[in-house]
């Protein structure tokens, strides 16, 4: 029983996401003042609250890409998502959340600036199969795979930005690529599975073709390497570039177009945690991704999946 004076009032509401009920007790005559949100995490108010991405003016430089780079389809992936966590920095911040920021990020930027067909792989918290994520660019016969993660040491003081591409393929009709992917050495757990147990979509693809698109993904990862390493470098000391490496991603492996994985910076990191909770750095981010993919499309032939 909820027993009030005779001067005060007061309401009974039921609440979704999270179901909770409220009450509410005011003085008469009394503003009401902003409800107290007991769930602040709640899929309602984080969606409530949800940052509206709004596209900064092209450059000239975008302006020059855009007449050179011809009409592309790129898949974005956001790393993670759902029950799979990713890296969760010493604050909270969570990986799968923070890529997926930056992946819409930079699929707006490409939908801009360059007048790209961009395809999410995932655009809210729910988990993608690694396999599926491959499946989608695939399916969608996609120019270029982009795989966004954030990265994880045991070291708080290991920072840095580096880019994978993989060159773990066999020529038509082998089935080495699975066991090569399984015994590959520094490929991070978190993102890779092994695929021996079926085909993949690579033996689709001829052997010169496959030689081509392993010469394309390193070119690709150079580009976007160099420019996030350049952009976030300026203002941001201590930062390591990292370089450019070769590992098995299932992602990677089984997507038939040029691919890179993009590990943006160090979650477990203090200071990079710090950092990357702000939207402006988000934004260098996925800026330095867009470009370096945008450098690398206006230089090169590629390998021509997408149906035109």
């Amino acid at each position: 029983m909820l027993e009030t004076k005779a001067n005060s009032t007061f309401s009974v509401s039921l609440e979704p996401n999270p179901y909770r009920l409220v009450v509410e007790v005011r003085k008469i005559g009394a503003n009401p003042k902003g409800a107290v949100n007991l769930f602040p995490n709640s899929t309602a108010e984080a969606e409530k609250n949800k940052l509206a991405i709004v596209v900064p003016p092209p450059t000239k430089e975008d302006i020059q890409l855009r007449a050179r780079v011809p009409k592309m389809r790129i898949v974005v992936d956001a790393g993670h998502g759902g029950w799979d966590l990713g890296t969760v920095g010493r604050r909270g911040l969570l990986e799968k959340d923070l890529v997926l920021e930056i992946a819409q990020r930079l699929g707006k930027l490409l939908e801009s600036r360059l007048g790209t067909e961009v395809i999410y792989t995932r655009q809210d918290d729910n988990y993608i199969p690694l396999d599926e994520r491959a499946s989608i660019a695939n399916q969608a016969q996609a120019d270029l795979f982009i795989s966004v993660h954030a990265n994880y040491s045991d070291l708080p003081s290991a920072r840095g930005v580096e880019t994978y591409y993989t060159n773990f393929f066999s020529a038509p009709g082998s089935k080495e690529i699975g066991s090569k992917e399984a015994s590959a050495k520094d490929v991070d757990p978190r993102a890779t599975t092994a695929a021996a147990a079926k085909p993949v979509a690579l033996v689709t693809l001829s052997a010169s073709d496959l030689h081509e698109r392993i010469e394309q993904s390193r070119r690709l990862a150079t580009s976007v390497q160099h420019s996030l390493y350049g952009t976030l470098s300026v203002q941001n000391p201590g930062l390591r570039d990292r370089g450019i490496k070769e590992a098995g991603f299932v992602v990677l492996t089984e997507s038939a177009m040029p691919g890179i994985l993009a590990e943006v910076s160090f979650v477990s990191s203090p200071t990079d945690e710090q950092k990357l909770r702000s939207d402006g750095y988000r934004e260098q981010i996925a800026e330095a991704l867009y470009r370096g993919i945008a450098r690398y499309a206006a230089t090169s032939r590629g390998v021509k999946v997408a149906a035109k």
